[in-house]
């Protein structure tokens, strides 16, 4: 008989049939256990060599000597419990080491000096570096301005053994990777990757969005003009579509001729047969609206890459999201997670971010089938995994959102957890010792205004709360009938935040609302206030950002601000906003010569993370009402 082993753990090879049927035996007749072979039982409960094993010795005793393969057995266990302890190794520990001391060396001297802006890397920035190519696997939690692009780029690079390295980040935060590869001086060794054929460039850094990763591309062909846009003619010789030329209105539409259809703006029936689709790709008819499809980058994935990153690594808490399924196609030995909130919601958010970190190995055990000395080999996978994971450390089974219990704290076994991550997740903070000393940011003064309404905008609230108050006195006698009845009747939550939505917008840009009398009044309180403090401030020569939570404010404001002082602009940036003209506008703002002074900005696009800091004020137009969606510049 031959020991042998394989991905899960040992198996005992037979010579023949009869010495199979042995062996069966034995282990029925010892009550030896499969699980016991396992490498995750192995590693986490069995200490004994290979040769003191029960079921080596059970087969000795039943005339079946398995001296074959002991020795290699013995070399490969040795070697996965190594790295096992060393994987299992809190970080504090690890700063002891001689390899970390030796990743240290190598990060001072390739990135002690100043990088090509004049910057110098904190110390801690250089340590967070050196544990990244000594432990090589890392959660980066460090808050938001701490340096997380610069100091995962020098980890990466440090490194002499990652000859090809993958950065996976949002597209809006790729022009921030490429500026600081461009400061560490190198500007020539970076691909951005827009096609498969990219994946096999010999440059050293690939950086790649997640939409390009993940998403199918798809082009959707241009949209048929059956009629003039201005007086509806159809007749063939009137209306040529082609040329998108009319003989009646002797005009030329040539924007039409090159509109095509978008994902969300697909037709309700095909515009070739009439028939309904329902917004469809094809029709039976043979018509499709896509001109063509190019699939993810992921799928294009190999084996070529010896470490990769991925940015804003919270969006892959979602294991069965397009984006997570892409980042775990990526299998490198080096893997390290970017996230400022990697727990934003509760414990049970890191299950897929540290799954995908350890590679489900034996140091993320499955904390339910663990319990009770009921040790199963390594089962935490999977979405069976997530609801463990969710019961045992974060407080309890999944939840309805409108549970009363829901804005409890979401975590327990806090020892076992913490334990976990202090093994694989650096966490720092602005305020922290060793931080502090480094970073200068000055203490923000917070100033809440109360403003009284004009004329004309109190008004258009007074009639939208009156309509409220009537809407929900109605709702709230249809509820008491049916509790007289028997029945349940619930208002719904929906329709009252929609109403708040319509009372926000009318104290912050009421011009939105067709009953909005603007005759008895040519501002509103809180643009005078705005346009005051914004005089005051670009004449000094500061600039300042605004924020608010309703696109159309955002843009209205844009137009209103703009020369608001002569010489001095303003514009605007929303999710609708292309990312190319985005970055162009930041880059102008970010230039203290350049008259662009006053950013209008929504606060779900302001909450990604910019560096803007040329402003010297922000101003909250309106407040949002998830509070975890906060403007957050540097």
């Amino acid at each position: 008989m031959k020991l042998n082993y394989g991905l899960k753990g040992l198996s005992f090879q037979a010579a023949d049939l009869q010495e199979a049927m042995t062996i069966s035996e034995c282990f029925q007749a010892e009550n030896v256990s499969q699980d016991r072979h396992s490498w995750h039982y192995l590693l986490t409960r069995d200490q004994r060599n290979v040769k003191e094993l029960p079921a080596v010795d059970n087969l000795r005793l039943w005339g079946i000597d398995p001296r074959d393969g002991l020795e290699n057995i013995q070399h490969v266990l040795d070697s996965k419990r190594k790295r096992y302890k060393w994987d299992t190794t809190p970080l504090e520990e690890i700063k002891h080491t001689p390899a970390y001391k030796r990743a240290l060396e190598l990060v001072t001297t390739r990135f002690g000096k100043p990088m090509k802006d004049g910057r110098v890397l904190f110390p801690y920035q250089i340590e967070t570096a050196a544990m990244m190519i000594a432990k090589k696997r890392l959660l980066l939690a460090l808050d938001m301005g701490l340096g997380k692009t610069v100091t995962t780029l020098v980890g990466l690079l440090a490194d002499p053994s990652n000859r090809k390295v993958l950065i996976i980040t949002m597209s809006r935060n790729i022009n921030d990777w490429v500026r600081e590869i461009d400061a560490l001086g190198f500007e020539n060794e970076f691909i951005v990757l827009n096609n498969s054929t990219d994946l096999h460039s010999d440059k050293r850094i690939h950086v790649v969005s997640y939409e390009k990763w993940s998403t199918d591309r798809v082009t959707f062909v241009k949209k048929p003009r059956m009629e003039c846009p201005d007086c509806g003619s159809r007749h063939s010789r009137i209306w040529k579509q082609t040329l998108g030329y009319c003989y009646v209105c002797k005009t030329k539409h040539d924007k039409l001729l090159e509109d095509r259809w978008a994902e969300d703006d697909l037709p309700k029936e095909c515009p070739c047969c009439k028939r309904d689709w329902e917004g469809h790709y094809a029709c039976e008819c043979g018509y499709s609206v896509v001109e063509s499809r190019r699939e993810p980058l992921y799928k294009s994935y190999h084996n070529g890459y010896s470490a990769c990153a991925i940015d804003e690594g919270h969006y892959i808490k979602n294991g069965t999201s397009k984006r997570a399924l892409a980042v775990k196609r990526v299998n490198t030995k080096k893997r390290y997670l970017l996230s400022g909130t990697p727990a934003e919601n509760g414990a049970d958010d890191l299950y897929w971010l540290l799954g995908w970190l350890t590679g489900f190995n034996s140091r993320f055990e499955d904390p339910i089938e663990a319990r009770g000395g009921n040790y199963k080999p390594f089962q935490c996978f999977g979405k069976v995994g997530e609801e463990h994971f969710r019961e045992y450390y974060s407080g309890g089974k999944k939840r309805r959102v409108l549970d009363i219990d829901s804005v409890e704290p979401r975590a327990s076994h806090h020892e076992q957890l913490w334990e976990m991550l202090d093994s694989i997740m650096i966490r720092m903070r602005k305020t922290d010792k060793g931080v502090a000393e480094h970073i200068e940011v000055p203490k923000p003064e917070h100033h809440r205004m109360h403003l009284t309404l004009h004329d004309a905008e109190r008004e258009l609230y007074d009639k939208i709360l009156t309509n409220f108050r009537e809407w929900y006195e109605i709702e709230q006698a249809r509820k008491e009938a049916a509790e007289a009845r028997g029945d349940k009747y619930r208002i719904s939550t929906i329709e009252i935040c929609a109403w708040m939505d319509k009372l926000r917008k009318a104290a912050s840009s009421p011009w939105q609302f067709e009953t909005y009398n603007a005759s008895k009044g040519t501002t509103t309180a809180k643009l005078e206030y705005l346009k005051n403090k914004a005089k005051d401030l670009l004449r000094r020569g500061k600039k300042m950002l605004v924020f608010s939570g309703h696109k159309e404010t955002v843009e209205q404001l844009g137009i209103l601000m703009d020369g608001v002082v002569p010489g001095k602009q303003a514009a605007y940036i929303h999710g609708g906003v292309k990312m190319e003209y985005r970055w162009e506008l930041m880059k102008k703002f970010q230039d203290p010569n350049d008259p662009l002074s006053i950013l209008i900005m929504s606060h779900r696009t302001g909450a990604e993370s910019y560096t803007l800091t040329e402003a010297k004020s922000v101003f909250l137009f309106d407040l949002d009402f998830n509070a975890k969606v906060r403007p957050e510049v540097a």
